[in-house]
């Protein structure tokens, strides 16, 4: 049997793009890996659920490695505040569906050499979790990209409403207790109609 360079080509293709989709049935999320990553990453930490590094680093300081950690519960919708992290630490806001979810980004430095990590926290349900991206400090500008491509590719059910379902919800309150004024009214009424007649 003989196969055609082009038949070859497209299963190579078709490889490549299933090793990056991830999906975890367990915290009920899927995204793409960015192109380059490759797993596992040691999984060392007692929370981290998947970790990717690069598999052939940019910077001659290290590669980009892609985490992410369960938070063991459902996230508010009150962003963090800059009160609630370390002075060395700066809270950001990342862009996941249509929320604005809270994250920070910090430089610190690992085996004496200068670091950044970015985390964002994703309001998954049944649980949240936090993505992170971190790597050199040379990389940081990649690592925002990467991060903000990551976070645009993942999917899952989240706990929060959006703006048109709040309003939706919101409507139909009111719409209920507008119903209930006016039949208050209403009886009110009818009961001072019948007063009079008696």
């Amino acid at each position: 049997m003989r196969v055609t360079p082009a038949v070859l080509l497209l299963s190579l293709v078709a490889a490549t793009a299933a090793q990056t989709q991830v999906r975890n049935s367990e915290l009920g999320y899927t995204l793409t890996l960015p192109q380059g990553f490759t797993f596992p990453e040691a999984r060392s930490q007692k929370d981290v659920v998947d970790a990717w590094t690069e598999a052939t680093p940019t910077s001659p300081d290290g590669a980009l490695v892609i985490l992410i950690a369960r938070m063991h519960g459902i996230l508010p919708r009150e962003a963090m505040r800059q009160e609630d992290v370390p002075a060395n630490t700066r809270v950001v806001s990342f862009k996941w569906k249509s929320f604005d979810v809270s994250g920070f980004k910090t430089q610190t430095s690992q085996a004496g050499k200068p670091v950044f990590v970015l985390v964002a926290q994703v309001p998954l349900r049944p649980e949240a979790v936090q993505l992170s991206v971190a790597g050199p400090a040379d990389q940081q500008t990649r690592g925002q990209a990467i991060m903000e491509a990551t976070l645009a590719s993942l999917e899952g059910e989240t706990n929060w409403l959006t703006s048109s379902e709040r309003a939706g919800r919101l409507g139909t309150a009111a719409a209920w207790w507008i119903g209930i004024a006016v039949a208050a009214v209403l009886v009110l009424a009818w009961r001072k109609r019948r007063a009079r007649s008696a």
